[in-house]
């Protein structure tokens, strides 16, 4: 089954997630036979205890006898939650899987016994959550974990193929009586569902693979079709340039969309979500801020441009007191720091008896200097053209209650007849300019 799978990698190195059931015991049991043959591949595993069953422990225990019989080196690992947690199933996926990760070498695959049995649960999960084509591409033969890759050489496979395999070979594994427990989406799919749909149709299986597989091919047709697209719509900043997109249809609009939250590496929102954002970005008027979050992210709209942005604390009542300007002053919320250099913001210099302080709010009009006419800071913020979620973002420097500059945009035109300045740096990897990429990807 597998000797075929390991030759296409060049680099045969090995981790295996052995949980000493019976797809990753005959996992392991093959990678140990091809190893006969193959003697520079190399083969770790790791077993991760959830510590849900009573029995946890000697799961453990039978994955260490195992990999010692075969001098396999074997990761062990746990894993404590709450059993009334919700979701309990995702949390442990996640878990689990960042726990992996972590293990991995460079180069090394990580491979699960993943088969045809576990494709069809997870198919049908798809379609009880109303997924498009997207989801019910299922799990593919090889994805992208991070930089590196997850490898599941057993999808062709049934699971009666495989529990044939171990019997032969007078295999041993552990049966987890928790995938018994019909109370969890998948247990019940695969003890109430699948049984009922194979009695009546037999190869019912096999033909959810094949859904599985034709909407992967799908798939990648349409996401190589949106990738030449989307590039005449993303701008240097990762922002969406939405000018045209009442010019085209719906449903091009949309895909365009989703294909572009697709870039920025978060759990894909709902189609329900997607059709919100696009009705609330694109039918809004023009002079609209509209917002979507998205956990902690958020989608906002600015102009003509949607944004994909990091939701950050509300800095509107934060002030911090900068004692000793030779010294440098670190930013809340990742925004870098402010010192004093040879490069920055020329800025008159501070009184003995000023307390130099950093805002992030403030309202009322203001002088800037080179204008003969004080205006709203709201309308600065516009002519400067800095989105609204940026404007409290921004360091604000005072001295005592004087407003003295937004640093990086403009200073303010301040009745002071002492000609000393002094130069203040803002440090970060945030651009103000006039797109304002920063604080969006």
């Amino acid at each position: 089954m597998l000797q075929k799978t390991i030759s296409q990698y060049k680099n045969k190195s090995f981790l295996i997630a052995y949980s000493g059931g019976l797809d990753s015991t005959v996992l392991l049991y093959q990678l140990l036979k091809i190893k006969k043959k193959i003697p520079y591949i190399k083969i770790r595993a790791i077993h991760i205890n959830h510590n849900l069953a009573l029995d946890s422990k000697k799961w453990t225990e039978h994955c260490e006898k195992f990999c010692n019989i075969y001098n396999i080196s074997l990761i062990i690992e746990n894993i404590h939650l709450d059993k009334n947690t919700n979701n309990i199933e995702e949390k442990l996926r996640i878990k689990r899987y960042n726990i992996i990760y972590n293990h991995l070498l460079v180069d090394e695959i990580l491979l699960t016994g993943h088969h045809m049995n576990d494709q069809c649960e997870t198919l049908i999960l798809s379609l009880k959550r109303g997924s498009g084509p997207n989801g019910l591409s299922s799990m593919s033969f090889e994805t992208k974990f991070g930089n590196k890759k997850i490898v599941r050489p057993f999808l062709k496979k049934t699971k009666k193929e495989l529990e044939l395999y171990a019997y032969h070979n007078n295999l041993k594994w552990i049966e987890d009586f928790s995938n018994l427990n019909i109370n969890y989406d998948r247990n019940f799919i695969r003890h109430e569902i699948i049984p009922i749909f194979e009695k009546r149709w037999p190869s019912f299986v096999k033909n959810c693979f094949r859904t599985a597989y034709i909407c992967q091919k799908e798939k990648v047709l349409i996401n190589n079709f949106l990738y030449e697209k989307i590039h005449d719509f993303i701008q240097f900043d990762g922002s969406l340039n939405i000018k045209n997109f009442k010019n085209i249809k719906k449903e091009m609009c949309i895909a365009l969309i989703r294909y572009w939250i697709s870039l920025k590496k978060i759990k894909m929102p709902s189609y329900k979500n997607i059709h919100c954002i696009y009705h609330q970005m694109i039918s809004s008027k023009i002079d609209a801020n509209p917002k979507v979050t998205l956990k902690d992210h958020e989608i906002r709209r600015y102009k003509e441009s949607l944004f994909f942005i990091k939701t950050q604390p509300n800095l509107k009542n934060t002030i911090l007191f900068w004692h000793k300007k030779n010294m440098k002053l670190i930013l809340p919320n990742n925004l870098g720091s402010l010192i004093q250099n040879h490069a920055g913001m020329v800025l008159p210099a501070p009184r003995n008896n000023q307390l130099i302080n950093i805002r992030f709010q403030h309202e009322g009009n203001v002088l800037i200097l080179g204008r003969n006419k004080k205006r709203k800071i709201k309308k600065i913020w516009q002519e400067k053209k800095i989105p609204p979620w940026l404007r409290n973002q921004i360091p604000l420097l005072f001295y005592n209650n004087d407003f003295i500059s937004a640093l990086g945009v403009f200073v303010v035109n301040i009745k002071d007849n002492k000609k000393d300045t002094w130069i203040i740096s803002w440090q970060n990897d945030l651009k103000l300019s006039s797109h304002n990429s920063f604080l969006f990807y």
